[in-house]
């Protein structure tokens, strides 16, 4: 009976744990019971030497299970690692094995310590109460709360604790109500109270940051187009476009990536938050032909089931520092913004996002074209969706034109002419870069994203080939997120042709063309149009309740636990403990005795109680062991406890409780 309380508390606090990994139910399930392992190996030897045992070969199993991801380290840092690992991971964490590996072994600790703890006779059975507070605690702070956002897990903790100290432990202390209470608020203050305000374990750990230089994929897509049918990777999942690499820099000569990557579960937010309306994808991932460092994926990345995958926080670009393989499966869920058209319609950009509006030395053909592009526009979208058909307009898409995004090559592709080479003609490469070129000039953020549209399905499979890459770009709007816009053909997944239709059809520029302006009195550097100012407000910034202002509350509930344990021990320990106690309570009243009376010198003062208590102390301390079952003497203990705080003064009264002094007497 007693095996089977321990087992379930463990089951439950352990599956609570669980939460905090992707897909580890099971084996944080089987690690509840891996405590009486030990329990057999005492048959052997002694307790000690058991548990001993059992973290040993866990950890040496631990060092196996993760030295995958450090190969040339040593054990101890292997295992130290996979803490930083976990706390820089994905929420929920990918259920790899170096990083299930500290849950796993918190588990096996807590689950070795509490079957052994229980084996004793006479113990008041807090161990497994502890046990299970420390699991439950480390799911709280790992999920910052969400394991267990309505306490039930936490009640059902404290029923199964009640159940277990007032029916299996009969023999021992009763539990009073206060104590369960006591625990209830104590669980409860860890699992909302803290993460609510801010507490984040990850801010404990800094991130591992990695610098990697990647070239930048634009010039592939004519590559890829000439593979044509060459098969790059496969995908089950929503029909969204597949993201393999987002540019937010341009030198005037190309764009480029960012350098600077770091691991899923940072803290840090990107640059531009997450739009107002968004949906959650997910998908599964194959590669079969696909090279490089890049790893597929979908809008802004949440989650991916590989420990070495490494993500620009701003970007949500992912790579892989040693390189996609073929046959690497995985799955990445991510953000897809959707905002609506009646959104976009009135949406402002955020006038200092000058990472994404940056045109070093923007020659004033660019900059004029723009300006006479969008003169007539309102709203930042309408600019968008103006830009979006002058550059579609009276161009087509050549896969064998010259590749290239510099200021010279964009010129050519936008205002060449005749015959010129280039001119008129791109890949996605020239119409993505002319329009992030051209909106930036007029003041819109705006980006380059290479990936590939999602072909038709095959057997609840997509297979990806090289002709389905292409570039896009995108215009950020302030409470909306990244919308992308299609130059090439006027589709893509961003806003509807309705509404581009309406826009187009208000600023008639279905047929009109801006013309280019050479002058030679024209600086060669030309900053961008000022935009309006965002109008969005932005979101108030909610001050979380200060977290040292919970410090007192924990030192008193400290407190309260730490008597009220001592209280449980000394019931449990016969006629002595139970003067113990009445030692105790004469402290607590300011009526200590001086240590040269004797124990029937102080009862005497407390009546018959104190006198039938002293005589049972001398028994217990002097008297043989008695033939039969002694009295527990804890009845005259209370009522001499009761009588000790009539005459205590009112303070005294009030601190009772939690008055720490009891705790140093010897």
């Amino acid at each position: 009976m007693k095996y089977a309380w321990v087992s379930a508390l463990l089951l439950v606090a352990s599956l609570q744990l669980s939460q905090a990994w992707d897909g580890a139910t099971l084996y944080f399930g089987l690690a509840a019971f891996t405590g009486f392992l030990a329990l057999l190996l005492k048959k052997l030897v002694p307790a000690g030497l058991a548990g001993l045992a059992v973290m040993v070969l866990a950890m040496a199993a631990g060092f196996f299970a993760a030295k995958g991801a450090s190969p040339d380290r040593d054990p101890t840092w292997v295992l130290l690692d996979t803490v930083p690992r976990l706390l820089t991971a994905a929420r929920p964490a990918p259920a790899t094995p170096e990083l299930l590996v500290p849950g796993l072994l918190l588990i096996i600790g807590v689950s070795t310590v509490t079957v052994l703890s229980v084996t004793k006779r006479g113990t008041a059975l807090f161990v497994p109460a502890l046990g299970s507070a420390t699991l439950y605690v480390a799911a709280a702070l790992l999920t910052t709360g969400r394991a267990d956002r309505y306490g039930l897990t936490a009640l059902v903790l404290v029923v199964v604790l009640a159940l277990g100290w007032l029916i299996i432990d009969r023999s021992g202390p009763v539990v009073p109500p206060a104590v369960l209470a006591t625990a209830l608020a104590g669980l409860t203050l860890l699992a909302f109270v803290l993460p609510a305000n801010g507490f984040e374990p990850r801010k404990l750990v800094t991130p591992p940051v990695t610098d990697i230089a990647i070239a930048n994929p634009l010039p592939q897509l004519a590559a890829w187009a000439a593979q044509g049918d060459a098969e790059l990777f496969r995908m089950r999942g929503p029909e969204v476009p597949v993201r393999l690499v987002t540019l937010s820099r341009y030198s005037g000569a190309s764009w480029e990536a960012a350098s600077t990557y770091g691991p899923l579960g940072v803290v840090d937010a990107p640059d531009l938050p997450t739009g107002g309306r968004f949906q959650d994808a997910s998908v599964d991932l194959t590669i079969t032909g696909l090279n490089g460092e890049w790893l597929p994926g979908v809008g802004r990345p949440q989650a991916v089931s590989l420990s070495n995958a490494m993500v620009d926080p701003d970007t949500g670009s992912l790579v892989v520092a040693d390189g996609v393989k073929t046959g690497l499966s995985y799955t990445v869920r991510g953000v897809v913004e959707t905002p609506s058209d009646a959104d976009l319609a009135e949406a402002q950009v955020p006038a200092d996002a000058t990472r994404y509006t940056a045109l070093p030395r923007l020659p004033f053909t660019l900059a004029e074209y723009a300006r006479q592009a969008t003169a007539n526009a309102r709203t930042p979208y309408e600019k968008a969706v103006a830009l979006e058909q002058v550059v579609r307009l009276n161009r087509r898409p050549d896969a064998e034109a010259p590749v290239g995004s510099s200021y010279a090559r964009l010129e050519t592709f936008l205002f060449g002419n005749p015959g010129e080479s280039g001119a008129g003609a791109g890949t996605a490469e020239q119409f993505a870069s002319a329009y992030a070129v051209l909106a930036r000039a007029v003041g819109l953020p705006a980006r380059v994203v290479v990936g590939f549209q999602p072909v038709p399905e095959q057997n609840g499979e997509r297979v990806v080939r090289a002709a389905d890459a292409t570039a896009w770009p995108e215009v950020y709007f302030s409470g909306w997120g990244w919308v992308a816009f299609d130059p090439v053909s006027g589709n893509g997944s961003g806003p509807s042709a309705a509404s581009k239709r309406e826009v187009l059809n208000r600023l008639a520029s279905t047929t009109a063309k801006p013309t280019p302006t050479s002058l030679a009195s024209v600086p060669p550097l030309v900053q961008p149009s000022a935009v309006q100012p965002d109008a969005v407000a932005a979101p108030e910034v909610r001050q979380g309740f200060p977290l040292w202002a919970f410090a007192p509350v924990l030192l008193l509930i400290g407190l309260y636990a730490a008597r009220t344990s001592r209280r449980l021990r000394h019931r449990a320990a016969g006629p002595v403990g139970a003067w113990n106690e009445v030692l105790d309570s004469l402290q607590l009243a300011g009526l200590r005795p001086k240590p040269s009376r004797t124990v029937p010198d102080i009862a005497r003062e407390w009546g018959e109680a104190g006198t039938h208590l002293a005589v049972m102390v001398d028994q217990a301390a002097f008297a043989p062991p008695p033939s039969t079952p002694q009295q527990h003497g804890w009845r005259f203990a209370r009522d001499i406890r009761k009588a000790v705080r009539r005459k205590a003064s009112w303070w005294r009264k009030v601190v009772w409780a939690i008055d720490p002094r009891p705790l140093f007497r010897r």
